[in-house]
C-alpha cells in the first residue's frame, strides 16, 4: 500500500496555512507560496518537510501559503497567473515572495542573505535561469531567431518576486482580469513571458546561482530529488494499451517491441485492423487523422471490461501512443506513491482555460496517461463519456469528462509530451524521467538507450514474457461483434 495519502487535484485553492510574526522587518521578511504540483503530500506534510529543511532558522517561518486542492473558487492556480487576481493579503513587513513547489528545499539564512542583495522597492524577478537551445514546439517556437536569449525560471528551485513587482501584477490582474493564454503547457515559461510583456516595460529574469538545482552549502534553495514511496508496483499490476493504426504497424510498433514492451507483462496493441504478426486487437473504430477520441474511449471500454470481469484486475492501466518512449521500471517506482483505489489520472498535466469557470486540466496523451482502476471503472460506465465527435482531442476530452466524474489529474514532471531535445538539459537533469514522445527527427531507439536502458538492464526470464491477450478477443466471434457494437453505442 502506498505511503502517500489519496488526493484530489482537479482544481486548486489558496490556503493560509501559517501566519506568524517570528521574523522582523530587519530580515526583509519573505512570504512563501508553495505550489503543490503533484498532490502527493498533504499540507501538513509539506510544512513538516519545509521546517526540517529550514532548520537553520530559530523562529517559526513567517508567512506560508500552500496552493492546494479542493476549492473551485481558485481554479487553475497551479498555472500561477490566476494567483495574481486573488492574492492573499500579506503583512506590511513582507518585502519578498518566494514561489516554490513541494520539491523545493531552502536554507532560511541564505535566502534572507540573497534578498538583501536587491532593493525590494524595485521590481525584481529572481530565479535559476533556464533557456531553450533550439526553438521548440513546447513553447510555440518562441524566439526562434535566438531561443537562448529568453530566460525563464526553474520552478522547482523556486523564484522570488519583490513586493513592488507583486503589487503591480496584482493591481493589473484585478484591473484587466485574468491574463492567461488558452492553454497552460509550461507554466514557468508562460509566467516569464507574461512578466516580460513583449519587451514593453516588462521585467526580465535575474539569475541567481544561490537558487540551485542540487544542494550545496551555499544554496538558498535547491530541489529535493524524487524518491519512491515504497516497493515498486509489480508488473502484474500494470496493463499497457498501445494505440496504433495500420500505417504504423511496421514503423512505430517495432520500436515499442524492441525497447520497452519486453519489460511489461501485459500489453495490448489496439488498432483499426487485426494484424496477426504483432498481434493487434481490432477495435472496430475507423482511424482518424487527429483527435482519436472514439478510438481512445473504445480502448477504455475494453479496460472497463477487464476491471468488471477479472477476479484480480490490474491496479493501473497505461494508455500510450505507438510513438511513446517510456521506462516501465521507473513507472513502477513512481506508482509506489499513488493509491489505485482513488480515481486519478497521472502524467504531464496541461490546462485549458485554466482559471476560468469553463476551463479544465488534462493529462496530455503523448507522454502516456496512467489511469487508476477506480478511474477506469468510472470512465467506462455506460453513457458517462460519449465523444462529441470521433476526432475530438482524446486527452482533452478525458480531462473534461474526468472533472465531471470527480477524477483527479495528478502531475508528475517525469512524463513528457515532447522529445528530449524539446527541453533544456538543465531541466531534465532535475527530473525522475519516465517518458518522452515522438520519433520526429530523432532515433527513438537511441532516445531509449540514452535515457532509459541503464535503468532496465535486468535480463528477462522466460516467466517475464509479454501477455498480448485481450479478454474480448477470447470470446466467440458473435460476442466479440456484439461488444464492438456496444462500444460504438457508448462513443
Amino acid at each position: 500500500m502506498p505511503t502517500s495519502p489519496g488526493f484530489s487535484v482537479g482544481c486548486w485553492c489558496l490556503l493560509l496555512v501559517l501566519c506568524c510574526s517570528g521574523a522582523s522587518a530587519d530580515d526583509g521578511t519573505v512570504a512563501l507560496v508553495i505550489i503543490n504540483q503533484s498532490g502527493l503530500l498533504k499540507s501538513d506534510e509539506i510544512l513538516q518537510r519545509l521546517n526540517y529543511s529550514a532548520a537553520d532558522r530559530v523562529d517559526a517561518l513567517p508567512f506560508v501559503h500552500i496552493v492546494a486542492a479542493g476549492d473551485s473558487d481558485n481554479r487553475g492556480a497551479w498555472t500561477l497567473l490566476p494567483l495574481f487576481t486573488r492574492f492573499p493579503q500579506l503583512g506590511s513587513n513582507v518585502t519578498w515572495i518566494l514561489f516554490m513547489t513541494e520539491n523545493t528545499r531552502l536554507n532560511w539564512s541564505h535566502l534572507v542573505r540573497l534578498t538583501r542583495q536587491f532593493d525590494p522597492a524595485k521590481e525584481w524577478f529572481i530565479g535559476h535561469e533556464l533557456w531553450d537551445d533550439d526553438a521548440t514546439i513546447i513553447h510555440h517556437f518562441a524566439f526562434h531567431e535566438d531561443p537562448s536569449a529568453f530566460k525563464y525560471p526553474l520552478l522547482d528551485a523556486g523564484f522570488l518576486l519583490s513586493a513592488a513587482l507583486l503589487k503591480r501584477l496584482c493591481a493589473e490582474a484585478i484591473r484587466d482580469g485574468l491574463a492567461s493564454s488558452a492553454f497552460a503547457i509550461d507554466v514557468q515559461h508562460e509566467l516569464a513571458l507574461h512578466l516580460w510583456n513583449g519587451g514593453r516595460n516588462g521585467v526580465n529574469l535575474t539569475h541567481s546561482s544561490e537558487m540551485c538545482r542540487r544542494h550545496h552549502p551555499d544554496c538558498a534553495t535547491w530541489i529535493q530529488p524524487f524518491q519512491p514511496c515504497g516497493e515498486a508496483v509489480e508488473k502484474s499490476s500494470l496493463y499497457f494499451a498501445v494505440k496504433t493504426c495500420s500505417k504504423f504497424h511496421y514503423d512505430r510498433v517495432p520500436v515499442v517491441q524492441q525497447t520497452w514492451a519486453p519489460h511489461t507483462q501485459r500489453l495490448v496493441y489496439y488498432s483499426d485492423v487485426f494484424d496477426k504478426s504483432i498481434p493487434t486487437v481490432r477495435l472496430g473504430i475507423d482511424n482518424t487523422e487527429t483527435g482519436h477520441c472514439s478510438k481512445t474511449m473504445a480502448i477504455i471500454q475494453r479496460m472497463g471490461r477487464v476491471v468488471a470481469t477479472e477476479k484480480n484486475p490490474p491496479a493501473w492501466f497505461i494508455l500510450a501512443d505507438d510513438d511513446t518512449i517510456l521506462s516501465v521500471q521507473r513507472l513502477q517506482q513512481v506508482l509506489s506513491c499513488y493509491d489505485s483505489q482513488r480515481p486519478v489520472l497521472i502524467g504531464q498535466r496541461y490546462g485549458y482555460a485554466s482559471g476560468q469557470s469553463y476551463g479544465y486540466d488534462y493529462i496530455t496523451g503523448g507522454g502516456g496517461i496512467v489511469l487508476s482502476r477506480s478511474a477506469v471503472r468510472l470512465l467506462a460506465s455506460p453513457g458517462k463519456c460519449r465523444c462529441p465527435q470521433a476526432d475530438t482531442p482524446d486527452d482533452m476530452w478525458l480531462g473534461a469528462c474526468s472533472e465531471n466524474l470527480g477524477i483527479s489529474m495528478a502531475h508528475f514532471a517525469g512524463f513528457h509530451q515532447g522529445r528530449p531535445v524539446d527541453y533544456p538539459a538543465a531541466l531534465l537533469d532535475t527530473q525522475f524521467l519516465v517518458s518522452f514522445h515522438k520519433h520526429w527527427m530523432v532515433d527513438p531507439r537511441e532516445v531509449y538507450a540514452q535515457w532509459f536502458r541503464p535503468s532496465e538492464h535486468v535480463a528477462l526470464s522466460p516467466s517475464d514474457s509479454v501477455g498480448y491477450s485481450d479478454p474480448v478477443v477470447l470470446l466467440d466471434a458473435h460476442k466479440s461483434e456484439l461488444f464492438e457494437a456496444e462500444s460504438r453505442d457508448e462513443l
